[in-house]
């Protein structure tokens, strides 16, 4: 048998917009509890709290979905790439790279030491 707390968490988890008010200090968990016992869950004021369904196909496991608009901006905005453009913008990314490697791999040469005739002297 749960008790009157397991049950309103159990509320809460289905009306997680609740959570957003207390956090955002419009409401307190002790108002909204009071609430709740005296009306009920089925009350009016609690349908604005529910969580909204979900459409499409949740994506790896996480709470992400993909809806049809999403799915349609994706593709407007893959349509929208001009290939030449991106083209160009990656061959100069490739340049800049090869710019920074030849800088990376170059060796310092330092001169010889240079050798003398007085350095025995100085032996």
């Amino acid at each position: 048998m749960q008790s009157k707390m397991d049950e309103f968490r159990e509320f809460v988890r289905r009306h997680p917009k609740i959570r957003d008010e207390v956090r955002a200090g419009r409401r307190t968990w002790q108002n909204i509890y009071e609430e709740w016992v005296i009306y009920g869950e089925d009350d009016a004021q609690w349908y604005d709290y529910r969580e909204e369904p979900q459409t499409g196909n949740p994506v790896g496991g996480n709470n992400i979905s993909l809806n049809v608009d999403s799915i349609r901006n994706i593709i407007g905005y893959i349509q929208k790439i001009d290939p030449d453009k991106l083209n160009r913008t990656l061959n100069s990314i490739q340049k800049v790279i090869q710019i920074a490697q030849t800088f990376g791999s170059r060796q310092t040469h330092r001169t010889p030491y240079i050798t003398s005739p007085y350095n025995d002297w100085w032996d």
